[in-house]
């Protein structure tokens, strides 16, 4: 019997198909974690929340999504004039699925006072809606 040991091409082509699954598992990691990332949609301006100790989160998705820092307000991701959002808060609700849980989300930069957000709750009971959560972040999180 002839024993004629392995050439260095097949030892060079037998590393080279190992190395095939473990390309596939990390680009398939890769795309998972890079969709996985993307789940939290982005606010059109970056806003630290208040701080709060309460722990209780919405059971449902807001109706409508008001962004507030400084002078600037933001409809559902769409820049609007404060004097318009009585009107579009009214048609939204008008207009909804369900109005019965129809609710409005703020979230308003920490740093802001309640006097400036007095404006925004003004067009909020001029609409003539009542359900209107603060979005907080918890003591200590970020």
């Amino acid at each position: 019997m002839k024993f004629t040991p392995p050439s260095r091409n097949s030892i060079s082509q037998q590393m080279d198909d190992n190395m095939i699954p473990l390309i596939n598992v990390v680009f398939l990691m890769l795309i998972f974690f890079m969709a996985a990332g993307q789940i939290r949609k982005a606010d059109p301006v970056d806003i630290v929340p208040p701080s709060s100790i309460n722990e209780k989160q919405a059971e449902s998705e807001a109706n409508v999504v008001l962004v507030v820092k400084n002078d600037l307000l933001f409809a559902d991701d769409e820049a609007i004039l404060l004097d318009k959002l009585s009107v579009y808060l009214t048609t939204r609700f008008e207009n909804s699925v369900s109005p019965e849980t129809f609710w409005i989300q703020i979230k308003a930069d920490g740093a802001m006072t309640v006097e400036a957000l007095t404006p925004v709750f003004a067009q909020i009971k001029a609409s003539g809606l009542t359900k209107v959560t603060l979005s907080t972040q918890l003591i200590g999180k970020q």
